[in-house]
């Protein structure tokens, strides 16, 4: 970065707008977004492109600032530049409507121990052996370590961890119970998901519950058809009528079977850069029918898209609602641990069903 840092030097030297400017105090390195020139200093600007301005974004602009200053460039204000959620495309852009704005210099000026904090960190780094830390609730906060895996490869293969009570899981875990197995008969565990985990891994078996199958089976209409579709989100949108984030369904894929079993498969890909949702609502309608049970795994992200679709292309309102009026959720089945396999290990995301059920 040699030759950004004296670059940055140089514009600053000319007051000019930088765009990642780079600067060094003694062993500390730093790359802003914005640094601006203003009457009496400088303003720094962080852009997220997040919806919401998080306190954990505060600090790296407290980091940035304590680093101008002591390159002698007096920081006046702090802001950090996020996207506006609500901000619905109708033609161009208009950039000071999809980001806004926020002055949090106030709460970057609070922060004084980034030296002290840095001197630490450094020499962690220098150790060169990773530090013992314990697995607690902070593995998660604020954001998931990227090593968490790597710290809960040591832990029993059925361990506490994996229960779905987390209240209950980390009690247990801070008295020293890792192991599921090793959990006491007479510990009440208050959700009837964790008492299916303790069974499942106790016996090492199967856990079915052939009754709520069968009632789920008994709720099917044929035809059916297995709908699933593919969307894309980004923070500047693409399509006229879209928000920020808003998730465009591009492709789906539609299997239908009669009750004689006969399945035949029906698709739909987005071939041009225009809006791929007029044709693919175009296509659905006429391929998924006006009877029959549509069955989705999660049903609460195709029901949101098909709701936002509705919203966006009001023509299809009534179709889509009736459509969402047959949906049936395979995936119920298994949030509510009615088929339970102990290597789930306390999920029921399709990744980790479809190998307790096909072994594969």
């Amino acid at each position: 970065h040699g030759e950004n840092i004296k670059e940055t030097q140089n514009l600053i030297h000319q007051s000019k707008t930088i765009f990642e400017a780079c600067m060094v105090y003694k062993n500390l390195f730093f790359k802003g977004d914005i640094l601006e020139p203003s009457a009496d200093g400088w303003n720094l600007y962080e852009m997220k492109a997040s919806t919401k301005v998080k306190d954990e974004y505060i600090p790296d602009l407290a980091f940035q600032k304590y680093i101008c200053e002591k390159n002698g460039i007096k920081i006046k204000n702090c802001f950090i530049e996020y996207i506006n959620k609500d901000y619905i495309k109708q033609g161009n852009i208009i950039p000071n409507e999809l980001v806004l704005q926020e002055d949090v210099t106030g709460d970057v000026n609070q922060i004084d121990d980034i030296e002290e904090n840095s001197e630490k960190y450094i020499k962690i780094i220098e150790q060169g052996e990773p530090l013992e830390i314990s697995i607690s609730k902070k593995c998660n906060k604020p954001y998931e370590c990227p090593l968490k895996d790597e710290c809960r490869n040591n832990l029993p293969e059925y361990h506490v961890l994996q229960l779905t009570n987390w209240r209950k899981y980390w009690e247990l875990f801070e008295d020293g119970i890792l192991d599921i197995k090793d959990i006491p008969k007479d510990e009440i565990l208050s959700s009837d998901k964790d008492q299916v985990i303790k069974e499942a891994v106790d016996e090492n078996k199967i856990i079915i519950n052939k009754d709520k199958i069968r009632n789920f089976l008994n709720k099917l209409q044929y035809s059916l058809y297995y709908l699933d579709f593919e969307t894309f989100d980004t923070a500047i949108p693409i399509f006229d009528q879209s928000r920020p984030y808003q998730k465009i369904p591009f492709q789906y894929s539609l299997h239908i079977q009669d009750e004689n079993d006969k399945v035949k498969h029906f698709d739909f890909l987005a071939q041009r850069e225009k809006d791929p949702r007029p044709e693919l609502l175009v296509r659905l309608e006429k391929e998924i029918g006006q009877t029959g049970s549509v069955i989705v795994f999660n049903k609460t992200f195709e029901i949101s898209v098909l709701k936002k679709l509705a919203e966006d292309f009001p023509k299809y309102e009534s179709f889509i609602k009736d459509t969402i009026s047959r949906i049936i959720d395979l995936a119920g089945l298994f949030k509510n641990f009615d088929y339970y396999n102990p290597i789930q290990k306390g999920r029921y995301s399709l990744k980790a069903v479809l190998p307790a059920i096909t072994g594969k």
